[in-house]
């Protein structure tokens, strides 16, 4: 089955800082690109960060395995450099099969927490 597309944007990120529950990461802030694979073979996914103010950061490489989906939090990132927070940032992935990519952010920077997604954007 062929869903989705090879390359994706998502031009807007920022990753807020943690909110007033640090210990907790499922109520912490932070950005996830969900990662579809609908497919029968493996998506390899070159994914590079870019900036306002430096040189971009990457290739992180992204392995989504056939039929599966991948939610990827920004804040696991660490190789080749953890991605800061309170960081303007946009993410552009490229992928060897068709995937498609959905971006979420949890803002728990305040007691009311809130939740934000859109689909990136694919050529």
């Amino acid at each position: 089955m062929s869903i989705g597309k090879h390359h994706w944007v998502i031009a807007e990120g920022f990753i807020p800082e943690k909110g007033p529950r640090p210990d907790d990461p499922k109520l912490s802030s932070h950005e996830t690109a969900c990662i579809l694979n609908a497919g029968d073979q493996q998506a390899s996914i070159e994914l590079t960060l870019y900036f306002s103010d430096r040189e971009p950061a990457g290739p992180y490489r992204i392995m989504v395995p056939p039929r599966r989906t991948l939610h990827l939090r920004f804040d696991d990132l660490t190789d080749p450099e953890p991605l800061p927070r309170e960081t303007d940032y946009a993410s552009v992935f490229v992928s060897d099969v068709p995937v498609v990519v959905q971006h979420t952010r949890l803002d728990a920077r305040a007691a009311d927490l809130a939740l934000m997604t859109s689909l990136a954007w694919s050529s």
